[in-house]
């Protein structure tokens, strides 16, 4: 990196023609996008040209040249916002740009991460390779996630920041490649550039030291929270590694601003310990529920495909938590599961959608012209009733439990009666005795006939042409 003082003339502005450059400052901070800031005196015949000129998406890149000659980037990004000043025939340009990071920072997404065997960096790499020519260096434990993670309503930005930040991490935007450059964490093994300061200012953020301790870092020092600001003319990288006071630190901030013509570079530097960042939740997940169709049950835990991740590949889904009408720690409760592809909804109670769980849909079901058949027509009367055709009705006369559309059904009246009807056999057994009693009469009746048999031979068949016959060894009649 130059040492040299690098003056005003000596930077050069690639989306622009300038005659002189006012002002310039750049800003980089760890979780934020580099940010880019000049003020310059436009040629007479450029005027509001750039206004036209200057789309979406147009990079600007800002360089200067070294004694041999050589290009050196000092930012590239995309411009954000420009403007023209006009006073008669003197024409000053505004202009904000950001780091190329900011792409990632434009629409909100929502979507799932459901395989629990994905790692960290797998996670990370699959969301930064969605952007062409983006690069990532990884400087996080490269471990399976574990859990269900959730993308909602979060730009691609938001959402590796908050990722990362489960292992204290924070994200460094690399400025000095024309494309977009991450690094996620603090990178090892640096390269230490030494740094000879004379003056410089010292403090120690005691409030952001207790918030960690209290709240993030168990381990957190005072020391962590020491902050040195120094300026000099060497241009440094957000996350530098710097040999200062025979110590080792890093670079936390950058800001390079021109002043009286003159590029002055104003660092701050920690130890490592101090670049580690604080847990990130997102609030927008607190209370939703996501639409989804079952595709696996096991136990009390289903697979879900939710309808945010429609195209999408499902497999390796993750096992939520079913919610029960009741349940008890022993195991006794209400045992009911959802059938596959019925319609669901996964909540999320807390900022952590790991805490996750599936409950049952609001039911879609309509009738234009409802009629008996329409389980919904009476409010009245309350049902259960599986894919498979096996229901459960209670109603305001009695409960029926019936099977395949009644080919067998049971019918508990409110009058006292039972009625057990099947449309093929009805098997009544027990391992010791039936009793049949009533009070008043007993009636059994056949079409064809009556047959009363005993397991030792002896029997009683009552037949169609009215004849009574009875078998056994002995044979009593009283009549």
């Amino acid at each position: 990196m130059a040492t040299n003082v690098i003056a005003y003339d000596n930077l050069e502005i690639s989306a622009f023609e300038l005659k002189y450059l006012k002002e310039l400052k750049i800003t980089n901070s760890i979780n934020n996008h580099s940010k880019l800031e000049l003020v310059g005196l436009l040629p007479e015949d450029k005027g509001e040209t750039y206004i036209y000129s200057t789309e979406e998406n147009t990079p600007i890149e800002v360089h200067y040249k070294d004694d041999k000659g050589n290009k050196n980037s000092i930012f590239n990004g995309i411009i954000s916002s420009v403007k023209v000043k006009a006073n008669k025939d003197v024409y000053y340009l505004y202009v904000e740009a950001y780091s190329f990071t900011y792409l990632m920072d434009v629409v909100k997404k929502s979507c799932s991460f459901q395989n629990v065997n994905m790692t960290s960096h797998e996670l990370v790499k699959s969301v930064i390779g969605l952007y062409s020519n983006a690069d990532v260096v990884m400087n996080i434990p490269n471990v399976p996630i574990g859990e269900f993670i959730l993308q909602y309503k979060e730009t691609d930005w938001e959402f590796i920041r908050r990722i990362i930040s489960k292992y204290n991490q924070g994200l460094f935007s690399e400025i000095q490649t024309p494309n977009i450059k991450l690094f996620c964490g603090v990178l090892e093994n640096l390269e230490q550039q030494d740094l000879e300061i004379n003056s410089y200012n010292v403090y120690k953020e005691i409030d952001t030291y207790e918030e960690m301790k209290k709240n993030y870092l168990l381990d957190a020092n005072e020391t962590d929270y020491i902050i040195y600001e120094v300026q000099s003319h060497k241009i440094l990288k957000l996350g530098s590694s710097i040999n200062f006071k025979n110590s080792s630190f890093y670079v936390s901030s950058v800001c390079n601003e021109l002043k009286q013509g003159i590029l002055c570079n104003k660092y701050k530097l920690q130890n490592k310990r101090g670049l580690r960042q604080n847990r990130l939740f997102n609030q927008e997940v607190i209370g939703i529920s996501l639409d989804g169709q079952i595709i696996g049950v096991k136990r009390d835990r289903v697979q879900v495909s939710l309808k945010i991740d429609e195209g999408r590949d499902s497999g390796n889904a993750y096992w939520f938590p079913y919610s029960t009408i009741a349940g008890s720690p022993d195991g006794g409760g209400w045992y009911c599961m959802p059938e596959i592809s019925e319609k669901i909804r996964v909540n999320c109670p807390t900022k952590d959608e790991k805490r996750a769980f599936v409950i049952n849909a609001i039911a879609t079901h309509s009738a234009d012209k409802p009629d008996e058949n329409d389980r919904m027509s009476n409010p009245d009367n309350k049902s259960l009733k599986t894919d498979s055709g096996q229901e459960v009705k209670f109603t305001p006369n009695g409960v029926l439990i019936e099977c395949n559309g009644g080919q067998a059904k049971v019918n508990l009246n409110n009058d006292g009666t039972i009625d057990v009807i099947g449309q093929k056999n009805i098997n009544l057994a027990c391992a010791k005795g039936l009793s049949l009693r009533a009070e008043n009469q007993l009636s059994i009746s056949a079409v064809n006939g009556i047959d009363i048999l005993c397991e030792s031979g002896s029997n009683m068949i009552m037949t169609e042409g009215d004849e009574i016959l009875l078998n056994g060894t002995r044979v009593h009649n009283n009549g």
